[in-house]
């Protein structure tokens, strides 16, 4: 694939999953009916000011990937359905994650192995770094941050376990849920290990 046709973004390392602050934005657009644009960076109320701009322009992005279904579903619904929602956004928002779940993640459930390895990320990514010379101007530092961050919000999520052991965890979807993402586009399922 030619790496004009998308550059991977890694600006997620600013911000993990941050469930808490991604329903606490959309249950302030759904209760105060404002327009994304609206929101401030205040409204994340965290005090750290230098972060907090940065988190917020990335959870603003996140959002921005979500229908108004969605984002009520966010802001109302349980705390699993919550993270769910969280998860199909940073996968809309984060080419590399998507294809990280799609290309690795799913490709393994097919073939009934459930643990997610060093090595399972480290081919991915060398794979990718050959239409992506993006991959091969990041530092080691920020490389090892990129694939931590991955995996955190894969537990947070509630794809995996946790970090250390990596096991993963295919979540149980209701229909109606299922609906709703599909009304936006079926193809996100995935991003929840559904096919």
């Amino acid at each position: 694939m030619n790496s004009q046709q998308h550059k991977y973004r890694f600006s997620f390392t600013a911000a993990s999953l941050q469930v808490p602050v991604m329903v606490l934005l959309a249950q302030k657009l759904v209760s105060e009916g404002l327009l994304l644009e609206e929101l401030k960076a205040d409204d994340l109320q965290k005090g750290r000011a230098k972060t907090n701009l940065r988190e917020f322009i990335e959870i603003r992005m996140r959002l921005n990937t979500l229908s108004s279904e969605e984002i009520s579903v966010l802001a109302n619904s349980n705390s699993d359905e919550q993270k769910f929602i969280c998860l199909i956004s940073f996968g809309r928002a984060y080419k590399y994650f998507r294809d990280f779940i799609e290309e690795v993640v799913l490709e393994k459930i097919s073939l009934f192995d459930f643990k997610l390895s060093d090595m399972d990320y480290n081919i991915f990514f060398s794979k990718k770094s050959i239409d992506h010379i993006e991959l091969e101007k990041l530092t080691t530092l920020t490389q090892y941050k990129i694939k931590q961050v991955i995996f955190k919000v894969m537990e947070q999520g509630g794809l995996i376990d946790n970090t250390k052991d990596r096991n993963i965890q295919i979540p149980q979807l209701s229909t109606a849920f299922e609906n709703i993402i599909k009304n936006t586009n079926p193809n996100d399922l995935k991003l929840l290990l559904n096919q």
